[in-house]
């Protein structure tokens, strides 16, 4: 899998958590801090117990820093890859945050949140041993 392509879906899948309790999503002052992930699992589409962590069992790690100016930045970590580093801005409307990276192209994802925990959820692809395929991918943050 490309580790750009991952690197973008992760982004878009942090900001796919849902908010608290009362269902009317996220404000943008919601999110804004510092959040590190404490999992990131993709689970095979064709089959439910095909299954990668690549935080809790590869040593990858991610950062992400929403700015009340709604600003972000991340750092992407998983050896040997270089690291990748992305700032940008952002908007959040209800359940949707929406990022564009700094000369990029803006992505929509859907965000929710619990207190202090984020969890995002996107389609995606990844290498289960017999090349990419098909794949969820569950972002868990902390902060």
């Amino acid at each position: 899998m490309k580790l750009r392509h991952l690197t973008i879906s992760t982004l878009a899948l942090i900001l796919m958590t849902g908010c608290g309790d009362d269902g009317t999503g996220v404000d943008a002052d919601d999110i804004a801090g510092t959040w590190t992930a404490t999992s990131m699992l993709f689970t095979a589409d064709a089959d439910a117990n095909d299954t990668a962590d690549i935080i809790v069992d590869d040593v990858a790690t991610l950062v992400i820093v929403f700015g009340a100016d709604n600003t972000y930045s991340f750092t992407f970590t998983f050896p040997p890859q270089p690291d990748e580093n992305e700032t940008g801005t952002y908007s959040v409307s209800g359940n949707t945050l929406t990022t564009t990276p700094t000369g990029g192209v803006a992505e929509t994802t859907t965000i929710s949140r619990n207190g202090n925990t984020m969890t995002l959820t996107d389609d995606d692809d990844w290498d289960f041993g017999a090349g990419d395929e098909a794949a969820t991918l569950v972002i868990t943050l902390t902060r």
